[in-house]
């Protein structure tokens, strides 16, 4: 008599992608039996830290992950009418799904019937994730390429010298000359920077931005322009306030605090949010200028009416703190980000009509992040160089 396989090789092949349709019935009976739950927890902990399986799993609570399953499994057999290929189906998209820890759903998907899996094969073509890196362009026009250049000083603008240190960009303030010099970060797609400016301020750039700022602040005012998206902690000077220029559309003056500004050029609105101070927004096409405070969103319409609503700071952020974070996001908004963080060409056949709510990590292959998003059964991706075509 054949001996069945043990728990361990079922749940490894799993992970895997290789248990065959027999196996798999194997695999979710055994999957119940409490002296497995060890097995199953000691595997999420291995795949955390691993990029060994086909479906990575993030810090995700393992007692709701063992629940989730353990519940579908009950209520798939409680209900004799279901086929059992349709029982393995609802287990093993939960499974996927608390498994990547990004959970995303379908703003459609009604729960009395499963979530499609879709087993994707390894693209031909892939696009690693972004990194830390961006072009500064020095007041005379030349530039200096930081993803190659080592730590140090990398030139002297005004009596400043600016110094890269592991990845951050500074400036020493030395005897500033009479005359204002202006410095440019630029991130190309596929890249994020972090510097300091002159004042202290500290300014995240995204991928696809830029900021234009002097290399010494002096007069009744700190003034910078940007583009794109950047997250800034102001340094406090009550006697100089600090004022960004937004697309040249947009002013947001600050006396002191932290907020993200996003203004790309492919985005219906731009977005400034609030994390905590005060801040006022004003545009030309405004009646009159707004008052943030913390925790809310003002919105420019291409119309040039401000709106003010209340903000997702995890959301605004998540770039800023390494993911990809949507609410009920409709795939076009989704693919905008990828392509900026990616660096590739988005292709529609047809537009899925669904919304996607969900965090994924910013650290993985294009490829890993198109698995998650498949595994909701209503998009489907494939890679051919730096394009990627997307279908229903």
């Amino acid at each position: 008599m054949m001996e069945h396989p043990t728990f361990e090789i079922l749940l490894e092949k799993y992970l895997t992608g290789g248990l065959t349709q027999e196996e798999k019935g194997l695999f979710l009976q055994l999957a119940e039996e409490p002296a497995n739950r060890t097995i199953l927890e000691e595997a999420l902990k291995e795949a955390m830290l691993t990029d060994k399986y086909l479906f990575p799993v993030p810090a995700v609570q393992t007692e709701r992950f063992i629940e989730q399953l353990t519940s579908a499994l009950h209520e798939q057999q409680a209900t004799r009418v279901v086929p059992f290929y349709r029982r393995w189906q609802t287990a093993a998209a939960i499974v996927l799904l608390l498994g990547v820890g990004a959970y995303f759903y379908s703003r459609y998907s009604s729960p009395s019937r499963p979530l499609k899996v879709v087993q994707t094969t390894r693209p031909a073509h892939d696009a690693p994730p972004g990194q830390n890196g961006a072009v500064l362009t020095l007041d005379d026009g030349s530039q200096v390429v930081l993803d190659s250049t080592g730590n140090g000083v990398v030139a002297t603008q005004n009596g400043a010298k600016v110094i890269l240190n592991n990845g951050q960009l500074s400036y020493n303030q030395g005897a500033a000359r009479n005359e204002r010099s202006y410095n440019t970060m630029t991130t190309p797609k596929g890249r994020q920077f972090k510097l300091v400016l002159p004042d202290g301020t500290k300014v995240w750039l995204n991928a696809a931005s830029s900021l234009r700022y002097p290399t010494a602040f002096s007069g009744n005012e700190r003034k910078v322009e940007i583009t794109g998206e950047a997250y800034l902690e102001v340094a406090p000077m009550a006697n100089m306030p600090f004022k960004v220029t937004v697309n040249n559309q947009l002013d947001v003056l600050v006396l002191g605090t932290s907020f993200n500004i996003n203004a790309y050029q492919d985005e219906k609105m731009v977005r400034t949010t609030l994390l905590s101070g005060s801040v006022q927004v004003s545009a030309p096409g405004a009646r009159t200028p707004v008052v943030l405070q913390p925790g809310h969103q003002a919105s420019l319409h291409p119309s040039g009416k401000l709106t003010v609503s209340s903000a997702d700071e995890e959301q605004v952020l998540a770039w800023k703190n390494g993911n990809f974070h949507f609410d009920r996001a409709d795939i076009q908004t989704i693919m905008r980000q990828i392509a900026r963080w990616y660096d590739v060409e988005v292709i529609y056949e047809d537009i899925p009509e669904k919304n996607f709510s969900g965090t994924i990590p910013r650290n993985v292959n294009v490829s890993k992040v198109f698995k998650i998003l498949e595994l909701t059964g209503n998009v489907h991706f494939s890679i051919d160089g730096n394009k990627v075509t997307v279908r229903s």
